[in-house]
């Protein structure tokens, strides 16, 4: 008996740990190719295109938050975080966007974006930021 529950035990943990690295590794790829596609319209650094590609209003709403805010975050861009501030408008739970995101950026990934840039415990991908 013990030796089943320490069996299950082990392959639970594996298969946490596996969900897991699939996860990070998915949302670097998406990161990766965010910055590739911001790159591809402006130059300079990751931090500095993805703002760019933010403030550009030639850009869609979605896209700019999908995009830019989204990714801005998940490399905790600390130079970003003024003009988030700007862009958001308090509303953590993106009530005055919801169903909008083609007319007005998000605030819920806004608010994310900041709280992500400004925590260090969390892996996120700031190693991209180059």
């Amino acid at each position: 008996m013990k030796r089943k529950l320490l069996i299950l035990s082990a392959s639970l943990v594996s298969l946490l740990f596996f969900g897991f690295s699939a996860i990070y590794i998915w949302i670097d790829v998406d990161v990766k190719k965010n910055i590739k596609t911001a790159k591809e319209k402006y130059s300079g650094n990751a931090e500095d295109v993805l703002i760019e590609y933010l403030l550009d209003t030639t850009n869609t709403f979605h896209d700019r938050t999908h995009i830019a805010v989204w990714t801005l975050g998940q490399i905790q861009s600390k130079k970003a975080l003024p003009i988030l501030k700007d862009l958001y408008k308090d509303d953590p739970d993106g009530k005055t966007c919801y169903g909008k995101h083609d007319s007005v950026l998000c605030q819920y990934e806004i608010y994310k974006a900041m709280n992500a840039a400004k925590v260090n415990w969390w892996p996120l991908h700031a190693r991209l930021n180059k």
